[in-house]
């Protein structure tokens, strides 16, 4: 069976908390190399996850026996390599959000395109199978016509060190926290936005934005409401309100892999509880990823090109005040 081989760029929380075990599951996809500027670090996972080890970033891009790389460093710093591992002919997965602007996602595109790599911003949420649930009873008609998408993602205050403060790495809670909800109301609305509305919110100890809100307005008069921060208490979910009835998603974004997520159909006079399967959505978007590279087939950038425009919009809104029209981003 051919497999995918991949170096990973950057010893994360979340390669340890998530990656390792979704790459251990995954059939086409083999673990060769990990890096990080700590070579000791690298070096000691290397050889908890049984596979070798790079001292530098550059020393994983340069490997022929590479394919593909998944990056999982600040936002900041992803142009900058996922440029550098393009022109290196590897494949890309990158951690949410891809860039800090509209025109530096623009530019990854382009080296990627011109390389003829693949590039999947690792939104593995889309994977869960309980969205497809989801937009299945919509397509049947359970709550009537969709009017409006309504969701939240924050959490409490990170520790002050967290590159999710530093505005140099592309912190702040709209490129984080934020970029979740936009991902999921464009899904489940299945369309894109016309317009945005957003009010960033920002703390006197930090040059990021902390907290935020936004409304979207979609084609056929459907809304989307969203709210996101790094000062709040614990939220991960959305709801569709339709004129029939209502779909509450309890725990949204990021799912433990063991956990089975309960969705509510709520009607006039009945909630129904529909429990869904647990699935490791990390594990899932690996495999499909993996699945296009061995494909060879041209990729669409589209996608992700258009979350880049809304994620833009919503900046320029909180920074001037008013409404911005998605297709005056260009």
């Amino acid at each position: 069976m051919k497999v995918v081989k991949m170096g990973i760029i950057g010893c994360a929380n979340i390669v340890q908390r998530d990656i390792i075990r979704a790459l251990q599951n995954v059939k086409n996809v083999k673990l060769v190399a990990i890096a990080s500027r700590d070579s000791k670090k690298a070096k000691n996972w290397a050889e908890k996850f049984n596979c070798e080890y790079e001292k530098s970033y550059d020393d994983i891009i340069k490997r022929r026996d590479i394919d593909a790389v998944y990056i999982p460093l600040p936002i900041g710093l992803h142009k900058e390599w996922v440029i550098k591992a393009a022109k290196h002919k590897k494949h890309i997965i990158c951690e949410k959000s891809l860039a800090e602007s509209f025109m530096s996602v623009k530019e990854m595109v382009k080296s990627c395109n011109e390389n003829n790599v693949i590039l999947y911003e690792n939104f593995m949420c889309d994977y869960h199978p309980q969205h497809q649930k989801i937009l299945s009873l919509i397509s049947n008609g359970k709550i009537g016509d969709v009017a409006l998408f309504r969701g939240f993602f924050g959490f409490p205050p990170l520790n002050e060190e967290n590159f999710r403060y530093q505005k140099s790495l592309g912190g702040g809670s709209l490129n984080d926290a934020g970029a979740y909800p936009v991902f999921m109301s464009r899904k489940v609305l299945q369309s894109e936005p016309l317009s945005v509305t957003c009010k960033l919110y920002y703390d006197k100890n930090y040059d990021v934005d902390i907290q935020g809100s936004a409304y979207l307005e979609f084609p056929e008069n459907k809304v989307a409401l969203i709210s996101f921060g790094f000062n709040n208490v614990y939220q991960n979910n959305y709801s569709i309100w339709g004129s029939a009835g209502l779909i509450n998603v309890n725990r949204a974004y990021s799912i433990p892999y063991d956990m089975k997520p309960p969705i509510e159909l709520v009607k006039q006079d009945s909630i129904k509880k529909i429990e869904i399967s647990s699935a490791d959505h990390f594990s899932l978007i690996f495999e499909d990823f993996c699945s296009k590279v061995l494909e060879n087939k041209k990729f669409s950038y589209n996608s992700l090109v258009s979350q880049a425009k809304v994620m833009e919009a919503l900046r320029i809104s909180s920074q001037e005040n008013k409404k911005i029209s998605i297709k005056d981003i260009i």
